[in-house]
């Protein structure tokens, strides 16, 4: 009777609609870049904004829009459009996006290509250059104990040894 009772219970609990807050978190989990990118936007904004030595309410006078507009803008939750990046690009004088075509990305591979067989090469001639380093036998200097006198009659000559 208690387990009846009991999966009633659970049933009654499992039927009820899904909690608003639970859709939302849901929602945040599978949107997880977008904030990101908005949140890059916004420090450049800011960094802008300092090395112009501009304030938000300039930047709000330039594109006429209110202060609490640019203030939500620059906290970084904004959905920015195309439209307003234009703006901003424009009235900062910076560019905040770039998409690429395939043939400038095609140029980009053929760099990237370039520039690691250039890598390659030059770590081959520094093995080269190791190599050929330890494979030579240096000459050493063999000084006897004896040889600080100050008559040079007394004094040994220095011997060359390979080693």
């Amino acid at each position: 009777m208690k387990n009846q009772h009991m999966n009633k219970k659970l049933k009654d609990l499992d039927s009820k609609p899904v909690s608003k807050w639970v859709v939302e978190s849901d929602l945040r989990l599978k949107n997880l870049e977008r904030p990101r990118y908005s949140q890059l936007v916004a420090i450049r904004i800011l960094r802008t904004l300092r090395e112009k030595k501009m304030t938000q309410k300039d930047l709000a006078d330039i594109l006429v829009v209110t202060p609490q507009t640019v203030n939500k803008w620059v906290k970084g939750s904004e959905n920015f459009t195309f439209d307003t990046i234009e703006r901003l690009e424009l009235a900062l004088e910076i560019k905040l996006m770039h998409i690429y075509n395939s043939h400038e990305s095609f140029k980009g591979k053929v760099v990237s290509k370039i520039i690691g067989s250039k890598v390659l090469k030059a770590e081959q001639q520094v093995s080269f250059k190791i190599n050929s380093v330890a494979s030579v036998k240096k000459e050493t200097k063999v000084i006897p104990l004896n040889a600080y006198y100050i008559n040079e009659a007394t004094t040994p000559k220095l011997n060359y040894k390979n080693s």
